[in-house]
């Protein structure tokens, strides 16, 4: 995806960055719909759902402005590399715009950093140019280890850290993402997924430097009919407070 940061945004660019998903343990052909439904309404940058769904998604996503994503290894990121990158080249035979996968963060909690970065690299090297985000599931880690984390999925080459699954008992908070800023530079790639439920919390993480951000069907509606009510259409960031007492985000699947 290609995003350009932005001090004013409108509905168009809210819903531009955030990647709505199907990803829950039920999810049916009918949350298959209305995600197709919700993408061609309000033209969310990206859509997930689990690879059963992808041969039907991705023909179905063509009809509207929503690019089609995979999720690699999801939700654990414990298979084996060669497992993932069979599921990488399966994936690229449907053209996906994004591939999300998840880290072994039991490697990286082992401090098998050569081990960590090569799974990472493996899958790089099997989707080639399409865009890749390396989940590692920052809510499970310190800030040293997140750094770790961060340096590691940079060195492999991929083009965002992104810092959950929605899978853990807590969410990402505002402190991730200000440390993973830190780590990564001004210029990396930062997807946030894992807690967003409100437009408000979206836009505090948006302001520390969020680029993307990974929500479920039905916070992602949410979050963009409440923008659709904004005055003028717009928001300034000048205007969100981030030291304004936060909402606490929730916690559970995305």
């Amino acid at each position: 995806m290609k995003e350009t940061r932005k001090d004013v945004l409108s509905v168009k660019d809210i819903a531009y960055i955030m990647d709505p998903s199907i990803l829950k343990l039920n999810t049916s052909y009918e949350d298959l719909d209305a995600l197709i439904e919700a993408c061609g309404k309000y033209e969310f940058g990206c859509a997930f759902a689990w690879p059963g769904y992808y041969e039907e998604m991705s023909r179905r996503l063509k009809g509207t402005r929503t690019a089609f994503g995979t999720s690699l290894s999801f939700p654990s990121g414990q298979e084996a590399t060669r497992t993932k990158v069979d599921q990488a080249e399966y994936f690229m035979t449907m053209n996906p715009a994004e591939v999300d996968m998840v880290m072994n963060v039991g490697w990286l909690v082992s401090k098998r950093y050569k081990q960590v970065e090569e799974d990472i690299t493996a899958v790089k090297k099997a989707i080639g140019g399409t865009s890749l985000k390396v989940i590692i599931e920052a809510m499970l880690l310190d800030d040293d280890q997140i750094a770790d984390a961060c340096r590691i999925v940079m060195a492999a080459g991929a083009d965002y850290v992104k810092t959950g699954t929605g899978f853990s008992q807590g969410p990402t908070t505002l402190h991730h993402v200000e440390i993973i800023r830190k780590i990564v530079g001004p210029d990396y790639k930062v997807k946030v997924a894992g807690g967003v439920r409100s437009l408000d919390t979206l836009l505090k993480m948006y302001k520390l430097g969020a680029d993307r951000f990974g929500i479920g069907l039905p916070s992602a509606v949410k979050i963009i009919e409440d923008a659709m009510k904004l005055p003028g259409g717009i928001v300034e960031l000048k205007n969100i407070n981030i030291n304004a007492d936060e909402e606490t985000p929730g916690s559970g699947v995305y």
